[in-house]
This record gives structure tokens, C-alpha cells and sequence, in this order.
């Protein structure tokens, strides 16, 4: 009962920074505050002491105009929890769970410490820790207002904890060129969509493939430069990074055992926790094979 309650009252807390955020009013303040965000989780994640902690994640709010104007829109929202949408066990459980985070320097730095030097957003982020303020990061970069800026949320993106056996020439490749998911009309009837997807421009297709995985819940982009890796999108799971190859073959140009086996490579070389090939045409036999012989590796006739 007690982990329901403090499960409720991080997702509500979680909400609370996704709202303050995506009420900031310049496209621009929001990449700041992403940037925030994923700073702060290499603080809240890393081994230094609790007073340490602390003082960082205080001097990286008081960094920008933009960060403290959200820090103190959550902190009037925390402040005013009485008022808010909370549960009443949730409410009443409020103050005793805050205060429960670690002391520093001697004394409690929970509750008590509201509107102190430290302030609300620090003690927030150290109880919501690095899987709270990933999901804060989540929330926000799905917001069409926030991908203003997509190669800086890229950047944040691709330095996540998630992605950390990914190869530096890897993460070089997710950020060339970047293009948004975008799923574009489509005819209903199967020749004539089977058509319309051979005739799309080739950037297009793979636009309209990735925006798939946006629609699931994942961020996702494509990329316009051609990689040695072979890859055409990428998406971040919960459990990793997700590579796609996107193949616009000819209905008679079915997708090989070679390309198979290369994709299957850079899946297991980048640790991705899959890879998807995705095609208008068909695989061969001997690829499907290949493809079956691990879990990584998932195959796609689209359409």
C-alpha cells in the first residue's frame, strides 16, 4: 500500500515538471529545460556525497532565467499540494515521504527544508531520482513544441544512461541530418498503397516509418545522411536503443541474407535492444532464417 502511495505521488510529481515546462513560453526555454533535466540526472545519479548533490543541482536551477522560472512553477505547484488533484492518502502522505530524503548536513531535508536555500525543485529531483527525471524528459520531448530544437534534444537523448554501450560513431550517426517522424496520408487499398509507397521520396518513407514508433509512445527521428551502420531511424525503448533500415524495394526485390546478417552485426555491436528492417517488398527464406537465429532482429513487410 505504502509503494502505491509513493508510486502516486511521483507520477503526480513527474506531471507537475512536465506541466511547468510545457507552459514555458518560448520553444527555445523548453530545450533549456530538457538540457536541465538531463543534467541534473548525472548529478542525482552519480556517487558523490548527499550535501554535494545538493548544492549542484541548486546552482544548475539558478543557471538560467528560463530553469528557475520552472523550478518556481513547481515549486508554487508543490507548495499548493493541498489544492491539487492529489488522492487524500496521497495528500496526507505527501509531507512524510519528502521528509524522508537523506539528510544533509545533520538536519532533515525534507518538508522542512521548503522555500530554504535549497529549494523544492532540488529535493524533488533527488526523490524522483534518475528514472523520475528521464520520464519528465520522455513527456516533454514527445510535445511537438519541444522538437523545435531536435538536434539539441538529440543531444540529451543520446547521452542517456540507456545508451551508454553505444559506440561513439553510432551516436555521430543518430545526430547527422536529422528529420522529424512524420506519417504522411496513405491510400486504403492495398495496390494502390503498395504504389504510393514505391513512389514516395526515399526521405519520406522513412519519415513515415518512424513516425510508427513515435505513434507507440517512443521518441523517434530518421536520418537524411547515409551511415556505414545502415541505418535509417532510431527509436529509445525503455530497455535501449532501437535501430531501422528502411527498404523500398520493388515488390520482386526481396530483402537478402547478406543485409540480414550485416544488420544483425550492428544491432549486437551497438548493444541495441532491437533492430527492425522494415520493407515494401519480402525477405528470402534464408533470410528469415538468419533473422530468426536471434531476438534483435525484427522483420517487416509494410504493406
Amino acid at each position: 500500500m505504502l509503494d502505491n502511495v509513493t508510486d502516486g505521488i511521483k507520477k503526480w510529481l513527474i506531471g507537475v515538471f512536465v506541466s511547468a515546462i510545457k507552459h514555458t513560453s518560448r520553444p527555445e526555454d523548453r530545450v533549456v529545460a530538457i538540457r536541465w533535466l538531463s543534467q541534473s540526472r548525472d548529478v542525482v545519479g552519480s556517487d558523490i556525497r548527499a550535501i554535494d548533490k545538493f548544492k549542484q543541482l541548486n546552482a544548475l536551477i539558478n543557471s538560467r532565467t528560463a530553469i528557475m522560472a520552472v523550478a518556481n512553477s513547481v515549486s508554487e505547484s508543490v507548495s499548493n499540494y493541498r489544492k491539487s488533484n492529489l488522492p487524500w492518502s496521497m495528500k496526507i502522505a505527501l509531507p512524510a515521504t519528502l521528509a524522508a530524503i537523506p539528510l544533509v548536513g545533520g538536519h532533515a531535508a525534507g518538508i522542512a527544508a521548503f522555500g530554504g536555500a535549497l529549494g523544492v525543485p532540488v529535493l524533488l529531483l533527488i526523490f524522483l531520482g534518475t528514472a523520475g527525471i528521464t520520464s519528465i524528459i520522455e513527456a516533454v520531448v514527445t510535445s511537438p513544441e519541444a522538437r523545435t530544437h531536435v538536434a539539441e534534444i538529440i543531444d540529451v537523448i543520446i547521452s542517456d544512461e540507456r545508451l551508454r554501450r553505444t559506440s561513439a560513431e553510432m551516436k555521430a550517426a543518430m545526430k547527422e541530418q536529422l528529420m522529424d517522424p512524420t506519417c504522411f496520408a496513405m491510400p486504403k487499398e492495398e495496390m494502390a498503397l503498395r504504389q504510393h509507397l514505391l513512389d514516395m521520396d526515399p526521405f519520406n518513407f522513412e519519415r513515415h516509418i518512424m513516425s510508427f514508433f513515435q505513434r507507440a509512445g517512443l521518441e523517434a527521428w530518421a536520418t537524411r545522411k547515409s551511415n556505414d551502420f545502415g541505418v535509417d531511424g532510431f527509436a529509445v525503448h525503455p530497455h535501449g536503443l532501437i535501430i531501422v533500415q528502411c527498404k523500398r524495394n520493388s515488390t520482386e526485390n526481396k530483402v537478402s541474407r547478406p543485409t540480414v546478417q550485416h544488420f544483425k552485426g550492428v544491432a549486437e555491436e551497438q548493444s541495441a535492444h532491437r533492430g527492425f528492417i522494415i520493407t515494401t517488398s519480402s525477405f528470402t527464406d534464408d533470410a528469415i532464417h538468419s533473422a530468426a537465429l536471434t531476438d534483435r532482429i525484427v522483420t517487416y513487410c509494410d504493406g
